[in-house]
């Protein structure tokens, strides 16, 4: 497993080099999160698959279903193998079952290399996965910031986030993803650290 990056270190430059995040990095820090086991990536990914179009309380309960039965952490051995029927009975839609399967199928075959995910770049990441149907642009961010812990991740498709920097620079729109990166350019390289704060900041006003 990586070791995660030193978040402290983080916390200063931005601190230094972005002192509108200053009042909620004093709130939250430190940054706990840390990379998630190799042998877990497939499940995580598999989660996003699965979580498309699904209220989250949905696809969670069918996430612990398909745990319950193939084992955890799931595994792309365990999907391959896995009856069709089967795994529709637990409540998954046959097309997610193809989805899930071609990229159990793509792992077996070495196109999507995750023993390999530590040394590649996000870019690399990236353009592997976008070769599997039903992981799109946001499952994909968020594997590189909260599994794999890359320094430097910008969710431009993440609601939750562009919303709340709407709010912190005082934007007259929720920005594009275009805006989003010249926005917070100045936040490099520690910018999944500034965005890990912002959903904080998000989450405390529920």
């Amino acid at each position: 497993m990586c070791q995660p990056p030193d978040w402290a270190a983080g916390d200063l430059y931005l601190c230094e080099n972005a002192p509108e995040l200053a009042p909620i990095i004093k709130k939250f820090s430190p940054c706990p999160l840390s990379p998630k086991k190799q042998e877990e990536y497939f499940s995580i990914l598999l989660s996003g698959i699965v979580a498309q179009q699904l209220p989250p309380e949905v696809s969670q309960d069918l996430m612990q279903k398909m745990e319950n039965f193939l084992g955890s952490p799931i595994t792309p051995k365990a999907v391959f193998g896995a009856k069709d029927e089967d795994l529709c009975a637990l409540g998954l839609v046959k097309q997610k079952v193809d989805y899930a399967k071609s990229f159990a199928g793509a792992i077996a075959d070495g196109i999507i290399t995750m023993d390999k995910f530590p040394e590649m770049t996000d870019s690399q990441i990236s353009k592997q996965l976008l070769q599997i149907r039903g992981l799109g642009q946001w499952t994909i961010e968020m594997f590189l910031l909260l599994a794999l812990c890359r320094k430097d991740v910008v969710p431009s498709a993440d609601f939750i986030f562009k919303k709340e920097l709407q709010r912190l620079m005082k934007l007259p729109e929720i920005p594009k993803r275009g805006q989003v990166t010249k926005i917070t350019e100045h936040w490099r390289p520690w910018r999944s650290l500034a965005v890990w704060y912002l959903w904080q900041n998000a989450g405390s006003k529920k």
